[in-house]
């Protein structure tokens, strides 16, 4: 299966995008998707439709950019066609699209028993299996413990905090500290 990283342009795109994007993310997890347009299309978010040759969209990866750093701020992967190789394809791709930032995520945290731990735990699997690497700390993002991921060198809380402070603004970014 042929898969590209596509910019959203259209209206159809972004529809799409967001459709997925309500329905993998967590309310709690989610900024405004208005307000991840408003970025992209001042040059500092990424929206992206992964689109298979045949398929069409098939998934979608939000990127927020700032000087060095790249933050994959949502991924996701249409639920019917997970665990095929699709979602470690893209991921690489956006690894080497973003090869001159440091490129970290977020995943919700695997250090505390919670009713969804074997899922939270496939994920981190996944991301490791896929050349990141955990970082030295942990964050609290709007009252979510999350671990922080990241492919090449470590990236210290003060740039990863100033990337939200340098994109999304005081407002968002105070609402995340370190743990």
């Amino acid at each position: 299966m042929a898969i590209h990283l596509v910019p959203a342009c259209t209206e159809q795109q972004l529809l799409k995008i967001e459709n997925l994007y309500m329905e993998a993310f967590p309310k709690e997890e989610r900024k405004p998707f208005s307000l991840l347009i408003e970025k992209s299309r001042e040059g500092t978010v990424d929206i992206l439709s992964i689109e298979s040759d045949g398929n069409g969209m098939i998934g979608e990866a939000i990127v927020a950019k700032d000087r060095e750093l790249a933050l994959l701020d949502y991924f996701a992967v249409s639920p019917q066609l997970r665990n095929g190789g699709a979602g470690s394809c893209a991921l690489q791709m956006l690894q080497s699209r973003y090869a001159g930032h440091k490129f970290i995520l977020e995943i919700e945290s695997t250090l505390r028993p919670v009713p969804d731990l074997d899922l939270r735990r496939r994920r981190k699997a996944f991301y490791l299996r896929n050349d990141m690497k955990c970082m030295d700390y942990t964050v609290c993002l709007f009252g979510i413990e999350m671990e922080v991921l990241v492919h090449g060198e470590q990236v210290d809380f003060g740039k990863y905090h100033a990337l939200y402070e340098n994109i999304y603004g005081t407002e968002i970014a105070e609402n995340i500290v370190l743990i």
